[in-house]
Order: structure tokens, then sequence, then C-alpha cells
């Protein structure tokens, strides 16, 4: 409501669909500028005759200045004019001493946002599974109405005024190429085009895409590209030639099973769009001084942002009892957090969180270790930080753990921390939803994995020269595992050169570049990169720079494009240009084999060497593919490498 200086919107939360009895208060001062946010716990919903309806409330969550939402009771009343309908509202803010502030409220909506939702998919993929009919498999709850639900339906019965936009498109592929599958890269790419031509869009809305297949083959199910585009929207693809198919034989209704999984991975990578962690990683979103309500893991809990197969029983287990809702933890945070929390790419969450160990509450079981792969621990300025994360039994006996628990961000919370100064989370700009691939981890064996943490989904996490602590913590198995803080040093600019590129450097658009190996969609980060190429030469930076600008060579690179006014969209595709790419890969990566190993990490630069003997093979240049190889595994036995790796690799050249 306008009072003034003062906005006022408050929302109610004690009927329609499954109401959790609370009440939440923004205020927004305009001058001098300041706002507040609380949230209120039901005590008392009474009807106090015919006309009119009091709920009061006790204040137990807040954010934001005090002083505009003072006192801890708050209560709301509504009353009826003539007919059937409410038409007056009142809120009473309950201060010290019993003063208190009364508010006149005008309806404004019956949601509590609104958000607009567009579906394309890229032609050679399966139509569109936007809706689900829940009578249509027999492995269900007894007493679920057997309805037809939809995305609009999910996220309406969250609290959001949903509508679909009727833009939808089939994206041509008669250009991209033979390769029908997606890289990191390209979907990241087609998502920047994507929201960077059409950025009129409302600022609540949501990209979902359905593809084919991913490179990583039919293991990945969908995938959720956080912070892209200026207004930090949102973007998620659903690839439907993936395991979430793969019906289990003998199923009643397999096509019911497939339409059913295809369903839940939409609404679940969507609803990470919301800023929901998985329910058996609620935990990590929580320590210190994070501002919103602490949470606890859920490995059994019957909601969206379960994985099925988790659950005990398995698949089956899930969906017998599920009632495809979000859990009440869940709808709080969407209907009543701060806006800017649940706002698609804008929480800025453990703003004051202090690293340390807590061996307290770990069995001992693991170790973490967060470290580099290179003798000391500095860095230079613009120089990428890339980390490696090893995760150790050190039980007497074997622990059956996720493969991919710590190549995935969506499994780590990082912390990056300048010295004496404020503590950022660092959250992987991309997150996959994978089939369940558990491996046995005996006693003494360890699992890898590796990141590029400076830079996050709000920015660079490391910008500046200085000193840093970084940890990292796990949840494995519903334990919290924390690794040791490492402190790394970043020099001074060396040059004035470094000085002068360094605004237009540390940007989004350069790191998901470097992040994503290539971006030929963002020209002003590769003009970025080209000038750091040339005139830093010898910053480690400079390699990072060729590798980002090399790599979408090595492939039929796809691209999204369209006309302005999106009367069309089609896939083309960048003919690879592999003679060039390999060359300027092979200067990055081959010609001083140490130095790309210490910045770029050991899983990184193995991995790169192997996708460019990959190209080189692939165009009929075996003898380049060897050359590549014999470089790999020179390199690995020199850097005293895993012997089952170098193996793995000699492999290759037989």
């Amino acid at each position: 409501m306008p009072l003034s200086l003062i906005s006022i919107k408050v929302r109610v939360d004690v009927d329609r669909f499954f109401p959790q009895n609370r009440i939440s208060i923004e205020v927004n001062r305009r001058f001098p500028f300041s706002r507040a946010h609380a949230i209120a716990e039901v005590t008392s919903d009474r009807c106090l005759g015919w006309n009119r309806r009091r709920v009061e409330t006790n204040i137990t969550y807040r954010d934001g200045m005090n002083s505009l939402i003072p006192g801890n009771r708050v209560i709301f009343e509504a009353s009826r004019g003539r007919g059937f309908s409410y038409g007056s509202y009142k809120l009473t803010l309950i201060g010290p001493g019993r003063t208190r502030r009364v508010y006149r409220l005008n309806f404004e909506s019956q949601h509590f946002d609104e958000v607009e939702f567009e579906v394309d998919r890229v032609s050679n993929a399966n139509a569109p599974t936007t809706t689900y009919d829940i009578g249509s498999h027999p492995n269900r709850p007894a007493n679920l109405p057997a309805e037809n639900i939809s995305m609009d339906t999910v996220y309406r019965r969250a609290g959001f005024d949903v509508s679909m936009s009727p833009n939808r498109s089939v994206i041509p592929t008669s250009g991209a190429g033979a390769n029908g599958t997606w890289s990191d890269a390209e979907m990241h790419n087609a998502m920047v085009t994507y929201w960077s031509r059409f950025q009129n869009r409302p600022k609540w809305a949501m990209w979902v895409l359905f593809a084919r297949r991913h490179d990583r083959g039919r293991g990945l199910g969908g995938i959720m590209f956080d912070d892209i585009g200026p207004n930090h929207r949102q973007g998620t693809a659903i690839f439907t030639d993936s395991f979430i198919q793969d019906a289990p034989a003998g199923d009643p209704n397999a096509a019911a099973w497939r339409r059913r999984m295809v369903f839940w991975t939409a609404i679940h990578e969507m609803g990470h769009a919301f800023n929901l962690a998985h329910s058996w990683q609620k935990s990590l979103s929580y320590n210190g001084g994070d501002p919103w309500i602490p949470l606890t893991n859920n490995n059994e809990a019957r909601t969206f942002m379960s994985y099925p197969f988790r659950v005990s029983g398995g698949e089956n287990a899930f969906f017998s009892d599920f009632r495809f809702r979000f859990m009440d933890e869940e709808l709080v945070y969407m209907r009543h957090a701060p806006r800017r929390f649940v706002q698609m790419g804008n929480e800025d969450w453990f703003s004051n969180h202090n690293l340390e160990q807590d061996s307290s509450l770990q069995s001992g079981n693991f170790d973490l270790e967060i470290r580099p792969n290179k003798s000391g621990n500095s860095y230079q300025f613009l120089e990428p930080v890339s980390l490696e994360l090893k995760l150790k039994n050190v039980s007497d006996q074997a622990v059956e753990i996720e493969e991919d628990l710590l190549e995935d961000g969506r499994h780590i919370t990082l912390f990056v921390q300048r010295s004496e100064g404020k503590t950022r989370k660092w959250r992987s700009l991309s997150t996959h939803c994978h089939h369940e691939h558990t491996t046995d981890l005996k006693p003494g064996q360890a699992i890898y994995g590796s990141h590029m943490v400076s830079a996050s989904t709000d920015g660079w996490t490391i910008d500046e020269p200085g000193f840093y602590n970084i940890q990292a913590v796990i949840d494995v198995n519903d334990e919290i595992i924390s690794s040791n803080v490492l402190r790394v040093y970043v020099n001074p600019p060396s040059s004035a050169e470094e000085s002068k590129l360094a605004p237009d450097y540390f940007t989004e658009d350069v790191a998901r570049t470097i992040s994503f190996a290539g971006a030929p969609s963002l020209d002003g980060a590769n003009d970025v990169l080209r000038d750091v190429a040339a005139r830093c030469a010898k910053n480690p930076a400079a390699r990072h720079a060729n590798l980002a600008l090399s790599a979408p060579m090595l492939r039929d690179f796809k691209v999204l494009s369209g006309t302005d006014d999106k009367a069309e969209l089609e896939i083309k595709s960048i003919n690879a240009k592999i003679d060039q790419g390999a060359k300027a890969q092979t200067a990055a990566l081959i010609d001083d084999p140490d130095s790309a190993a210490d910045t770029l990490g050991h899983i990184r630069y193995f991995g790169m060497l192997n996708q460019l003997a990959t190209a080189l093979e692939d165009k009929g240049d075996d003898k380049g593919a060897i050359k590549v190889l014999k470089s790999a595994v020179s390199t690995m036995k020199k850097r005293h490498v895993l012997d089952s790796v170098i193996k793995e690799t000699e492999k290759k050249l037989k």
C-alpha cells in the first residue's frame, strides 16, 4: 500500500493450496531508502462473526531495518463489505509498550508473485512434456486425485501467478551440422543468446528448452544455468533422449512412467531456478550468519526437489507416496523469503559466514582436502584460481557414494573470504540432473574433482590482490564434511596493462566464457580475452584466454539465432576450424606443459588434452592425436599422477 514515502506489501498464507500459516511483511521506505522484511507465524485465526476475520501472529524472522517493523506481534484483519467477498483489510504492528501502527491495505492479488515460463524445443527432441495425467500410472498414493496437472498447476499451487508464453517455438537444426548432442558451452551459449536478444522479458521469467541429448550421454537428464543475461534470468534445458526415458523392465505403464519422469525433471530443474536446493542439501544453506531460516536435510522428502532414486526403496517407493508438490519448508521459502532470495539469480547468502573447521559434527569416515595442483599457493593478478577437491575414505570399510560427488557443483558449497573481509558463497554456474551412478569407495581410496573458484553466479569471488581463505563443504550420505581452510595469495598487477584490463576482465561474461571454455555469442567477452592474450602474454590468464577462444573451434559449434522480434529461432552451426583451434590449443597446452598444468589443475588440463586428441582423431589426424596423448602421458608421469589415470591414457595409444 502507498503511504507517504512508505510502501507495504503483505503476503497472507492461511488458505488456498497447502497453507503454511504465515504472514510476511515487506516494507520499503523511499527516502532515505531502507527496507525491512519479516515473517510471522500464525498463533490464532478466528472468524469474528460473519463480517470479520482476525489473524494474530508472532514474528519469527527478520531481514533489513527492524525499526520499520517494530515489535513482535502482528494482527491482520479482513472485513466484508456488501456481498460475500472481503473488501477491507488492516494490518496492525504492535511494538514496545503496546504501541500500535495501523495500516489500511488494498487487495492486489491472490498470488504471491507473477512469473512467466516459455517452453521451446529443438526439432530433433521429443515434444515438450508440460502436463501429466496423475491417474495414468498405477504407482501413486491411493487418495491422490487422478487429475491432469501442468507446469502452471504446480507453480500456481506454490503461490505464483504463472503465465505460459504464447511464443512457443520448434527450433530447426538444419544448420547445426552432424553433431546432434549438446556441450555445456553450446547450451550456455544458446541461453545467453536467447536472453540477450529478448531482454525485454519480464524480470520474473524462465526459458525451458527441450533438447535431445547432452554430450555426456543418456546419464544427464537436465541442466539449469544460473546467472544468464543482464537481469539474472534463468535458463533450463531438459534432455529427452536420456535416462528419464528408461522405464524399468516390466513397468505396468511404461509410456506413463516416461511422461511422469520427464515432467518431474522439468519441474525439478525449474525449482532450482527459484533457488531451491535439493532436499538432502538443505543444511548447506545455513551456517552462522546466513540470513535465511536454518533448514535440515531430508533425504526421504516427497518433493519435486528430491531424487526419486535416493529415497529408501527407490523410485517405486518415492512415487507411491509423492503428491506432486513441494514440501512445506520449500513453500515457506518460495512464498515468504525476501524476494531477492527467490527472484531468479538474485540471492546473496552467507554474507557473514566465518570459515572454520568443525570436526565435532563429523564421523571421521572421510577426509576432504582442497588444494592447488602446483608447488605454491600464489596466483598472478587476473589468473583464474582453479582448485582440486579430494575426498578420501579413511574408515575401515567401503562406503557407497555418488561418482560425480566432486565433479558437479550441485553437491558442493565453497566459501571464499578475502582476508579480513566479507565471505562469499561460491555456486556453480550450472546444475546437472544426473542418473544416479554410485560406486563403492574402498578404505584408502579417493575421488577427485576440480572447479574454477574465482567466479560464481554473482560475479568474481577473487578479483583483487591479497590473501584469500577458501573452504569446501559437501554432504556425503547425510554427513556434512568440511575441508581444510586453504590460504592463497593473489599478487598485485605486474604491469600497467593488467591494471587497465581489469575492469573489463572482471565481468560476468568473461567469467562464463572462461568457465565454459568458450561462448562465441559473447562478443564483448571474447574481445577482452583477445586483449588479455595479446597484451598480457606472460600472465597465466593469457593461457586461459587462448583456450577459451580456441576450444569452440574443435567442433561444429551449435548456436541459437533468430530475428529480434522472435519471429523465428533456429539452431545453426559455426563450422569447426580444427587446424586453427588445434594450433592454438597445442601452444597453450603442450609448449609449456608444466605451466599449463599448474594454472589449469590436473583434471582440467588433462581433460582438455583428451578433447584435443579426440578432435584430431575425428578429423583423421591420428599422428597429431598420438602426439597429444604422448605429451599427456609424459606430463602425468613427471607430475606423479595416479597410475590408474596414466594407464587409462596409455590404452588410447594402442
